[in-house]
């Protein structure tokens, strides 16, 4: 009987040491996995690091204040009212499984990946990386080359075909032609605008108003612009030629001119700029001055534009099919996504997790600083 007192404690000593010999030997190796794929340490921890920074620039638009990692209390900040490495660690894992999701749906979907324009961007995603020196912090984390370049590149090549392979041309929810056109036309606007300041700052940096024969020479040439695009006697290209005629610029001068095509909303245009050129009929112009500055307005047809528009996604003007079915489908695709984020079954390794925490992203990150201004 006396024996059986030393059985249960070298019992539970010796579990004790298995318990600590296995996780000794854990495979840290991977974070999260499903049978089709699996996200390594490595890319682990690149989510990690990179939404560090989204974490700070999130804080500062939250905040109005700059913090840095280094900071003493870093640690105590919040995004979001979250505890800014709860916000890192929560975000990541999200980054990580959204990874697996789209693995999933590339293969549920039958989706032939572009491994040729693949291939070209992870190697100008190294180029990029080797050319600023974060190659050498990427190390020091524990990032190889490959693994950032999968989260930051490769996914997004992934899930631009999926995209595709859904909604475009031949896609199984294909966007037909009649209404990309629909949408172009109604949401998109075609404009063209040059502007003067009606003031100059002297010698001494004060603000002052432009002499009347100044003013007299931009009110007479822009009148003059607006006319012959009222009439159709000159394009907008013709108009910046003769701006620079007008105004001795020369062959190499800068126009004062900006045209573009876009959805008015998305832009970071001066509001009543906005109203100015939404009033304006199809291939017409007008001045106007708005806080001291003197405009040109021009507005071309926005159905001939689309009459321009290519599936090359090399166009001249930046819009293609594809781009336009993009603002009609990107929220659905997004929601899509996430649906299926949800139902994904997935494998979560902690002992990964535990082993390469936020905490030692920040340190690490911290000391290779250190180390760079040594």
């Amino acid at each position: 009987m006396k024996i059986n007192k030393f059985i249960k404690p070298l019992a539970a000593v010796s579990a004790a040491a298995v318990m600590l010999s296995a996780a000794g030997c854990a495979d840290t190796s991977w974070s999260f996995k499903t049978s089709n794929a699996e996200i390594t340490n490595g890319m682990w921890i690149y989510k990690t690091y990179s939404n560090m920074n989204q974490a700070i620039q999130k804080y500062q638009e939250e905040t109005g204040n700059s913090i840095q990692p280094s900071d003493e209390d870093f640690a105590d900040k919040k995004v979001e009212k979250k505890n800014i490495y709860d916000w890192i660690a929560d975000k990541s894992k999200d980054d990580c499984v959204e990874a697996l999701t789209i693995e999933k749906l590339i293969k549920d979907n039958k989706v032939t990946v572009d491994k040729e324009s693949i291939e070209s961007n992870v190697k100008m995603y190294e180029q990029y990386i080797t050319q600023y020196g974060m190659d050498t912090m990427y190390e020091q984390l524990g990032v190889s080359m490959k693994s950032a370049a999968y989260m930051d590149s490769t996914l997004a090549t992934y899930k631009e075909d999926l995209f595709k392979k859904l909604y475009d041309k031949e896609g199984t929810k294909a966007v037909k032609d009649d209404e990309v056109k629909k949408y172009f036309v109604d949401n998109y606007t075609d404009y063209y605008y040059i502007h003067y300041s009606f003031k100059t700052t002297d010698d001494d940096g004060n603000s002052t108003d432009i002499d009347d024969a100044t003013k007299d020479k931009v009110t007479g040439a822009f009148a003059k612009y607006a006319k012959e695009l009222n009439d159709g006697t000159k394009t907008t290209a013709e108009i910046d030629e003769e701006y620079k005629t007008d105004f001795e610029l020369g062959d190499d001068g800068s126009v004062p001119s900006t045209a573009s095509t876009e959805v008015l909303a998305d832009s970071s245009m001066n509001e009543d700029v906005q109203k100015e050129i939404k009033a304006l009929g199809d291939k017409k112009a007008t001045v106007k001055l708005i806080d001291d500055t003197y405009y040109l307005f021009y507005k071309g047809s926005i159905s001939e534009k689309y009459n321009t528009i290519s599936d090359d996604e090399t166009s001249a003007n930046g819009i293609t099919r594809l781009s336009i079915v993009h603002k009609i489908k990107d929220d659905e695709f997004d929601k899509y996504i996430e649906a299926e984020k949800k139902k994904l079954k997935y494998d979560t390794n902690n002992d990964c997790i535990s082993k390469y925490s936020v905490e030692r992203t920040v340190k690490t990150y911290n000391d290779f600083v250190s180390s760079q201004s040594k």
